[in-house]
């Protein structure tokens, strides 16, 4: 059916036949056109319009491009003489989860008024943020949402373990920094994702930088060095100063990392960090001191590698591969949290730094410290254990504490059967394009790693050798 607009005849107030259309109205995308310099005190040449004209990028949906886009371009050419920005920025709709259009005929449409006072403002921005990449459109899911607001809960968690921590530790060190190997890792980790988020803001992929801030946050500040952190602080001194300082600083530029994606949650939480530091000590203030509030605050300094990076980080990631190899076969045999178990490390080359992190290992693998053993090298296998094997750490776990050991063959297969696919997979990528275009910092971690599982696979035939002689 053809709907046809009839103008009207008479005077819906007074009855007149007499009516006219107003001449001085104009279309709404004509005076929309305008907006980028009308605004600023045009066509008088303010201070305002001589700042902020043209500006950089202009942000929009791509369904308005005709009517919005190009209208400013063209009156900004036609009355300034100048475009009124270099670049266009286009996201994409709002859809909903099954990835149709939001209407009234479908039942499907999400107020964000609601999901605001349900999940908080910065979830649904988050969510649309990192949901998204440049142009295409988003489906919408609450459940989405809903995760988000787990991140923001983490956010405050976090926040609140380390401002409770602030006022336990000394306010003035004694001796000079001693960084630990978890507090190296996690600082290198950080200046790396540093680099990473401004390459992804300079290209405009704003979802993926959120991305990666949400997976460094969660995944390896809050799972990881918060864990190693409390273990540090129990042991007072200038060693829970230092684990101390460098919760404030990781904390402080992961917040402002953060802002433009949550910025309540972190203008608070910067609030408190703020004025909490400040109160207990001079010495935990940032490069660049505080400033008042953090929408104002400076960008995190990008940083170049300084040589050392590279082996804490490999070395706190072989620590992670113990604990979670244990953590794996805990759960496998459907051991208790609470209890713990004996445990031999074995590696020719890295018992020193096992030793080094043997607290940590124990105390996050629920290892029994004192049943903790770490050697060179095994004259023979103990009777009665199974090994686990992560590149070249043997760990042997007593065979009574874990189980029975009947399937010890077969989980020895699979495991190697799944490091001969990780080894295939590493030697085609590395036979090809891909070595010669990246980075060559970038293809040397994919190097390191097959040696890794060249050597796990070395250890896992040896395994099985000795298990087939039986």
């Amino acid at each position: 059916m053809t709907v046809t607009r009839q103008d009207p005849t008479v005077c819906s107030h007074c009855g007149s036949s007499k009516i006219d259309q107003d001449p001085d109205v104009l279309d709404t995308w004509f005076s929309s056109g305008l907006w980028p310099f009308s605004t600023l005190g045009w066509p008088e040449q303010t201070a305002d319009l001589k700042y902020f004209y043209p500006t950089s990028v202009m942000e929009t949906g791509y369904d308005i491009l005709f009517f919005w886009v190009a209208r400013m371009i063209m009156m900004g050419l036609e009355f300034t003489g100048e475009i009124p920005f270099h670049t266009v920025y286009l996201h994409g709709l709002i859809r909903d989860e099954a990835g149709r259009k939001m209407s009234k005929t479908y039942g499907n449409v999400i107020d964000p008024l609601e999901v605001m006072n349900k999940f908080g403002t910065d979830a649904l921005r988050f969510t649309l943020l990192v949901g998204s990449s440049p142009g295409n459109d988003i489906n919408l899911s609450l459940k989405k949402v809903e995760a988000n607001r787990n991140f923001a809960n983490k956010i405050w968690n976090a926040g609140r373990f380390i401002l409770s921590e602030i006022a336990k530790i000394p306010a003035t060190p004694e001796s000079q920094p001693e960084w630990t190997l978890a507090d190296s890792w996690i600082w290198a980790r950080l200046q790396a994702l540093i680099r990473e988020v401004e390459r992804l803001f300079q290209s405009y992929q704003y979802g993926e930088a959120g991305r990666q801030i949400y997976d460094f946050f969660w995944g390896e500040f809050a799972d990881w060095y918060l864990e190693v952190a409390k273990i540090q602080l129990a042991e007072g001194g200038d060693r829970a100063f230092y684990t101390g300082q460098t919760l404030v600083q990781i904390m402080d530029l992961c917040l402002r990392m953060l802002h433009p994606f949550t910025p309540y949650i972190t203008e608070e939480l910067w609030g408190h960090l703020r004025a909490t530091s400040q109160v207990h000590s001079r010495h935990l203030t940032p490069k660049g001191g505080w400033p008042e509030a953090l929408i104002i605050s400076t960008w995190p300094e990008t940083r170049m590698e300084e040589g050392w990076e590279s082996e804490k980080v490999a070395g706190f990631n072989r620590i992670q591969e113990v604990i979670r190899s244990v953590r794996n076969w805990r759960a496998e045999q459907g051991i208790k949290p609470g209890k713990f178990i004996p445990a031999i490390l074995v590696s020719p080359n890295q018992s020193q730094v096992l030793r080094e992190q043997a607290a940590t290992i124990a105390q996050m693998a629920r290892i029994d410290p004192g049943s903790l053993v770490i050697l060179e090298a095994l004259e023979s296998k103990p009777e009665g254990h199974v090994v686990l094997v992560v590149g070249e750490i043997e760990i042997y776990l007593p065979q009574a504490e874990i189980g029975d050991g009947s399937e010890e063959r077969t989980r020895l297969d699979n495991e190697l059967a799944e490091t001969r696919t990780q080894i295939r997979r590493l030697e085609s990528l590395l036979a090809g394009p891909f070595a010669q275009k990246a980075p060559a910092d970038i293809v040397q971690k994919e190097q390191d790693k097959l040696a890794v599982f060249r050597q796990t696979a070395e250890k896992l035939r040896a395994q099985l050798k000795e298990l087939n002689t039986k």
